[in-house]
């Protein structure tokens, strides 16, 4: 939102006003069908620095070869 509209519903207006109801519900209708749920975020993802500069313990080193 920009501060020179400051209601949703004018938003709303102003882009059915440009683009035309029909182009703004299927643009709508579009947005919803796509909607995938966020990725999810696992403790790996996260490098050692960055888990020891929050306070978590680092992640145990994966085996090696010769262990296996």
């Amino acid at each position: 939102m920009s501060p020179e509209i400051p209601q949703p519903a004018i938003a709303l207006q102003a882009l059915v006003a440009e683009h035309g109801l029909v182009r703004v519900a299927l643009a709508l209708a579009a947005l919803i069908a796509r909607r995938r749920p966020p990725p999810r975020r696992y403790d790996a993802d996260l490098s050692d620095r960055i888990r020891r500069d929050i306070g978590l313990v680092p992640r145990p080193e994966s085996r090696k070869y010769w262990d296996l």
